[in-house]
């Protein structure tokens, strides 16, 4: 094992250990649940968004393999160190995520490794369906 994949597996691993930012916080936009038992874990995404295109609060709960949950600890944390708009995180890329965490640890089990993406995409689709519908009826955004 050469040592990027020996890196890589041991960062899946602390975060699967020391999972960042998990929790389920109050006062949030959106609930948003994603992925299943059976295909190696499911996560709940809450997000409050600032009503501005950005990120005010993040964070997910769930259960599954040392990929699906080691891989949603280190993008919800790259999310919220990197500050990233909700179209940067709408832009982030499936293949160059599982490239950034060791293709070669994944292996065939990229779903696994992209349940916590594409669950806070899913979230922040959900914001911005929400938004648009309050201010299609008058309520403040």
């Amino acid at each position: 094992m050469d040592l990027d994949r020996k890196s890589s597996l041991a960062l899946l691993v602390e975060h699967f250990g020391s999972p960042r930012h998990k929790g389920a916080l109050e006062d949030v936009d959106v609930v948003m649940p994603g992925g299943s038992p059976e295909c190696g874990g499911s996560v709940v995404v809450y997000l409050k968004g600032d009503g501005d295109g950005k990120v005010e609060d993040l964070s997910w709960t769930g259960q599954g393999d040392t990929i699906s949950m080691g891989a949603t600890s280190i993008v919800i944390e790259r999310i919220l160190s990197e500050d990233l708009s909700m179209d940067e995180i709408l832009q982030m890329d499936y293949e160059e995520f599982v490239d950034s965490l060791g293709r070669e640890i994944i292996g065939s089990r990229t779903r696994h490794a992209t349940l916590g993406l594409s669950t806070v995409k899913s979230a922040i689709r959900k914001y911005r369906k929400d938004k648009l519908a309050d201010r299609a009826q008058g309520a403040p955004a």
